[in-house]
């Protein structure tokens, strides 16, 4: 398999604020989002990266036919935003925004429990960043009780995660059945995410504080990934 496409934008954002000119952070910034498309589009249906950690066999990426336009569709919204037009954070937002789009990528070419948790883990540092880089006092305070609430998703997410482990034997990311007190914890870690109630009031708390173009890049990765791992995970049943 190419290099994962979440990784381009991930390993990408490390070296962004390290560029000395800003010429070629914009082109970097550019050619950045092109490259994962590009690679999400070579991955062939069916294919699957597979590696093996403890006991465990992780996924991931596996390719399923509604992966590529979910990952087109984040990427695609994630592209509206102009990092060139930020203010002093400039560096720091376009970097956070490329780490926060690839590690949304991340979660959705998932295959397995765990490697969904450490992308998704990732994801809230990425947006943490993107909230920061609007430079204002407001907007630190606000991150800080975004990241706050978002880690104790995570933490609920892990939980339930090691429950349905145990439980099953098996970290691959299948419907869950909501019949225990591991798939409920997952359920919520997802719910969290997706700011259902109560826990939502991150959502009016920390868009406002970022920068105009930081809260388009918000309400594009975040509560969308959650609402397809949750599609993912508990689909409807039929009746």
């Amino acid at each position: 398999m190419i290099l994962h496409p979440a990784l381009i934008l991930v390993l990408g954002a490390l070296v962004l604020p390290w560029l000395p000119h800003r010429g070629a952070r914009q082109a970097t910034s550019l050619a950045l989002p092109l490259a994962a498309l590009w690679a999400i589009w070579q991955v062939p249906d069916g294919s699957a990266w597979q590696l093996h950690f403890l006991d465990y066999t992780l996924t991931p990426a596996r390719r399923r036919q509604t992966d590529a336009p979910v990952c087109h569709h984040l990427r695609a919204n994630g592209r509206r935003w102009r990092p060139v037009r930020t203010a002093p954070g400039e560096p720091r937002g376009s970097a956070g925004g490329a780490f926060y789009a690839g590690s949304a990528i991340g979660v959705a070419f998932a295959g397995d429990l765990i490697t969904v948790f450490i992308f998704w883990e990732l994801m809230a540092i990425g947006s943490t960043l993107v909230i920061w880089s609007a430079g204002s006092r407001a907007a630190y305070s606000a991150s800080m009780r975004y990241l706050s609430i978002h880690l104790l998703g995570g933490v609920v997410l892990m939980a339930g995660i090691a429950g349905h482990v145990a439980d099953t034997g098996s970290v691959a990311f299948t419907q869950v059945t909501p019949d225990s007190l591991a798939s409920w914890l997952i359920l919520a870690g997802f719910l969290i995410n997706a700011g259902a109630p109560p826990l939502s009031a991150w959502l009016p708390d920390a868009y406002p504080e970022a920068s105009w173009s930081g809260t388009v890049f918000l309400s594009a990765f975040t509560t969308k990934t959650a609402v397809y791992v949750l599609l993912r995970g508990f689909p409807a049943r039929k009746s």
